[in-house]
């Protein structure tokens, strides 16, 4: 195909390839005397938008994927009008884009490694039988924040417990509150708020890390270790479960023995 444009983007932890299939150009270069009336020139503008989502559909059916899980990495996950599809371990969004009112208007094909999830932690490691049910309202309302979605089915699936006798899932009704992180920079600006998560046997801590602005917006995990720097990931705590067990994504805090060759979770036992 003439004229498609692709960028491949890598962090350490996974990758995505971006296909920019059209440009709709910038509706800011729409010159409103070239038009009868404001009526006319929005109308145009709202052209190119409509023009756009008429082509994110044309583009989804003539890839014909079948619909992405859930819980599959999105690139576009802050972009409403997206359509999310899968195909095989790759997460594949459709979406119109623009990043900025001075940028053209793109429609663009997202596709990123990490897809099913779900399934290939179980092939990692099993689940137990059942896990308890929990009641997520109250845990959002006593530390004041609604958790990521991935964090929940873990709970559901799997509950609090241990991966290879080492990982250990924190229970909701042991989360504290986000806490503010350190103090940065010659104006001491306060840093993304972290949730701790999961801990390890030799002392490091697997957290959430919240965006800056203070809203309910999860940017990704910040491993600390008693003896290293902190390490971010930019992936959710599934993601980064079945990046480690796997042995793909070795992390300085963590002991070089973990993960085992055959990894296994073990529930916590009741109290």
């Amino acid at each position: 195909m003439s004229g498609v444009r692709a960028a491949v983007r890598t962090d350490g932890t996974t990758a995505t390839v971006s296909v920019s299939v059209d440009s709709f150009g910038c509706p800011r270069d729409l010159d409103p005397d070239d038009f009868t009336d404001d009526a006319a020139y929005g109308a145009a503008v709202d052209r190119l938008y409509e023009d756009a989502e008429a082509m994110v559909g044309v583009v989804v059916e003539r890839l014909g994927l079948g619909p992405a899980d859930p819980l599959a990495l999105d690139p576009r996950a802050d972009h409403g009008g997206r359509v999310r599809l899968r195909a095989g371990h790759w997460a594949v969004t459709v979406a119109a884009v623009q990043e900025d009112t001075d940028l053209p208007l793109m429609v663009e094909v997202d596709l990123t490694y990490g897809a099913d999830l779900p399934g290939r932690l179980a092939r990692l490691a099993a689940p137990p039988p059942r896990a308890e049910p929990v009641d997520w309202q109250a845990v959002s309302a006593r530390i004041g924040v609604e958790l990521p979605e991935d964090y929940r089915w873990l709970m559901e699936q799997y509950g609090p417990g241990t991966f290879d006798g080492y990982l250990t899932l924190t229970a909701p009704a042991a989360l504290p509150e986000p806490a503010p992180g350190p103090l940065a920079g010659p104006l001491r600006v306060t840093t993304a708020r972290v949730l701790p998560v999961a801990t390890t046997a030799d002392g490091a801590t697997v957290s959430l890390l919240m965006d800056s602005s203070w809203d309910d917006l999860w940017q990704g995990l910040r491993i600390t270790g008693p003896d290293c720097a902190p390490w971010d990931v930019p992936t959710g705590l599934l993601y980064f479960l079945v990046l480690t067990l796997s042995g793909r994504y070795p992390v300085p805090q963590f002991r070089p023995a973990f993960p085992s060759t055959a990894p296994r979770f073990g529930p916590k036992p009741p109290l």
